[in-house]
C-alpha cells in the first residue's frame, strides 16, 4: 500500500487519457455527442462570430462526454471541426483558422455550466473529497477503485472533476492515513506473544522461512502430502488465533483483507522483513486467516477425494501420524488399531 508521494499511480496510460485529456471522437462519437438539444445549439449560435460559435459547439460535445473543458485550437481538431461545419456551418467551406479570446472561451465555460447544472470544483471541495477517499479505503484499498468512486461522486454531485494531480494528492493522503491507522491499532493490539509467533515466522530456517514453506500449494490429496499440510497448519496456528482476535477490531472489509493477503503472499520474506513492523504483521496476520482456512478446507478435500484413501488422509492430516488401519472394506469404521 505504497502511498508517500504524489507520483502515485492511479490509472493505466489509456485511462488516464480516456478521462483526463481531450476526447479524440471516432465518426459514431461525433454523432453522439455533437447532436445538441435545442438550448445547446442556442447557447452555442448566440456567440458573436462563426469562430465562437463552433468553439462552443466543441466544448459542449466534449464536455458532454469527459465533465471537463480543455484548451485547444482548431488545428488540433481539425476533424472535429470538419464534422460541425458540415453539419451546421455547411455554407461555409472551412473551419476558421483565427484564435478566440480567452475570455471568451472562460464566459462559454461559465454558461455551459449553467445549462448543464454542473459547477467548477472549489477549494472548500477538497475537504469532502478527502473525506469521502477516507471511507472509500475502507472498503478497497486498490488505487484506481477509489480513483473511479470518486470521479463517480463528482459527477453525482455534479462538480466538474479536478486535475489528475489532485486526485493524485487526495487518494496518497488517504492511503496513508489509512495505513497508520492500521499500524497503530495492530501495534496496540499486539502481544509479545504475538510479535514472537510473526518472528518465528519470517525467521530463516537453513534455506527456507517458515512463511515459504507455508506459502507451498500440496501438490495431491495423499497422506503424506496431507502430513506436511498439517504440520504448516500447527505453524500458522500461532498467528491464526491473533488474527482471529486483532483483525475484526480494524474495520476493513473484506475486499481489503484478501488484498493485504495477497501481498503477503506475493513480497519476498526479504520484503517484509523491510516494512515496518505495523505493516508487516496486517499483511501477515490476513494471510494466516486466510492460509490457516485454506489448511480446513484441504481436510474437508482429502476426505472426499476419490482416491479411496479418505480415512487415511484425514487420520494424518488431523492427528500427525498414519492411522493403524486405512481403505476398510464395506464400510466398518470400528475396528481399532492393532
Amino acid at each position: 500500500m505504497r502511498a508517500n508521494n504524489k507520483n502515485l499511480t492511479l490509472l493505466s496510460g489509456i485511462e488516464r487519457q480516456a478521462f483526463f485529456e481531450q476526447p479524440r471522437f471516432d465518426d459514431f462519437q461525433r454523432s453522439e455527442y455533437f447532436a445538441f438539444t435545442a438550448e445547446e445549439r442556442a447557447l452555442a449560435l448566440q456567440r458573436k462570430g462563426l469562430a465562437e460559435q463552433m468553439l462552443c459547439m466543441l466544448q459542449i460535445g466534449y464536455f458532454k462526454a469527459a465533465r471537463a473543458f480543455f484548451s485547444f485550437t482548431f488545428e488540433q481538431c481539425q476533424e472535429d471541426g470538419d464534422f460541425l461545419r458540415e453539419r451546421y456551418f455547411p455554407e461555409q467551406s472551412s473551419v476558421p483558422a483565427r484564435p478566440v479570446r480567452r475570455a471568451e472561451r472562460l464566459a462559454q465555460r461559465q454558461a455551459i455550466l449553467r445549462l448543464s447544472g454542473y459547477r467548477f470544483y472549489a477549494a472548500q471541495d477538497q475537504l469532502l473529497l478527502a473525506d469521502k477517499a477516507r471511507q472509500l479505503v475502507r472498503r478497497d484499498v486498490t488505487s484506481a477503485f477509489v480513483m473511479t468512486e470518486l470521479m463517480t461522486w463528482l459527477d453525482q454531485q455534479r462538480i466538474v472533476r479536478p486535475g489528475y494531480t489532485t486526485f493524485q494528492s487526495v487518494i496518497s493522503a488517504a492511503l496513508t492515513e489509512e495505513r497508520q491507522r492500521l499500524a497503530g491499532l495492530i501495534e496496540a493490539a499486539m502481544t509479545d506473544e504475538a510479535r514472537r509467533a510473526l518472528e518465528r515466522l519470517l525467521a530463516r530456517e537453513d534455506a527456507l522461512s517458515g512463511l515459504a514453506a507455508i506459502k507451498q500449494d500440496a501438490k495431491y490429496f495423499g497422506p503424506h502430502m496431507m502430513g506436511r499440510e498439517r504440520r504448516k497448519r500447527t505453524l500458522l496456528e500461532p498467528i491464526y488465533r491473533v488474527a482471529q482476535t486483532i483483525l475484526p477490531t480494524l474495520d476493513i472489509s473484506q475486499q481489503n483483507l484478501d488484498y493485504y493477503a495477497s501481498l503477503a503472499h506475493f513480497y519476498t520474506v526479504y520484503d517484509l522483513r523491510k516494512l515496518q513492523s505495523g505493516q508487516s504483521a496486517l499483511y501477515l496476520l490476513c494471510y494466516a486467516w486466510q492460509r490457516y482456512r485454506q489448511f480446513n478446507d484441504n481436510l474437508v478435500d482429502a476426505l472426499r477425494h476419490p482416491d479411496g484413501d479418505g480415512l487415511a488422509n484425514i487420520v494424518e492430516y488431523a492427528f500427525g501420524e498414519p492411522p493403524m488401519i486405512a481403505n476398510l472394506p464395506s464400510g466398518d469404521w470400528s475396528l481399532e488399531r492393532q
